[in-house]
């Protein structure tokens, strides 16, 4: 199967959401100190991040004839027609302030992870919901690892959609990825919106449930 993968690039990317830059940073609430030292981080990011994504559609039947047998990715794609693979990345810039930070200041370092976390989700969420056309909606999103969705699909996400040619991403032999603030997701687009579902992601539906980001 030969397909076209297709690039955006983002010069802006939604305000940040100070409340889920600190549950990724596993604080409990906003202090003085907190805020303070996340104002100081949020000024260093400045200009650090490079929001670009790559992607490629396809039918139902292609996406499962292609990657193992999954409940996870059957549950989140019921009803689709059309499934959504993608590559996502905000760059290095934010691996390098990290690492600048991580022998000088733990708690700077921290927060900088903790806002890079940040970014690559409202990314995902921001290309998710501008993919969709007007009566059609994106279902939640699933990652390699995600439930029984193997990690080991990563291989092959990456030899279709070649996310270090796209948008610099790159896999290493432990499928990890770099830059760390990268993400390849699926997606499946319904056609018609249906009555009571929810059109956000959450941590009910999934069955991760020691996943230290969970929200109860």
């Amino acid at each position: 199967m030969r397909k076209t993968v297709l690039v955006k690039t983002y010069t802006a990317l939604p305000d940040y959401h100070r409340k889920e830059i600190l549950r990724y940073a596993g604080a409990r609430e906003e202090s003085v100190e907190v805020g303070t030292l996340l104002d100081e981080c949020l000024a260093e990011c400045d200009g650090v991040f490079t929001p670009k994504v790559c992607y490629l559609a396809l039918t139902k039947a292609e996406f499962f004839t292609m990657f193992p047998p999954s409940e996870t990715a059957k549950l989140w794609t019921e009803g689709c027609e059309q499934i959504v693979l993608f590559s996502a990345t905000v760059g290095l810039g934010i691996d390098r302030l990290v690492n600048r930070y991580s022998t000088v200041s733990t708690a700077k370092a921290l927060v900088l992870q903790a806002i890079g976390a940040e970014r690559i989700e409202r990314l995902c969420d921001l290309f998710c919901e501008e993919y969709v056309g007007e009566k059609q909606r994106s279902q939640k999103r699933f990652s390699p690892g995600y439930g029984d969705f193997p990690l080991s699909v990563q291989k092959e996400i990456f030899a279709l959609l070649n996310p270090f040619k796209h948008i610099g991403v790159t896999l290493t032999d432990s499928l990890l990825m770099s830059p760390t603030k990268s993400v390849t997701a699926a997606f499946g687009i319904k056609n018609v919106l249906e009555e009571g579902e929810n059109k956000q992601k959450n941590c009910e539906s999934c069955n991760q449930k020691d996943c230290e980001f969970r929200r109860d």
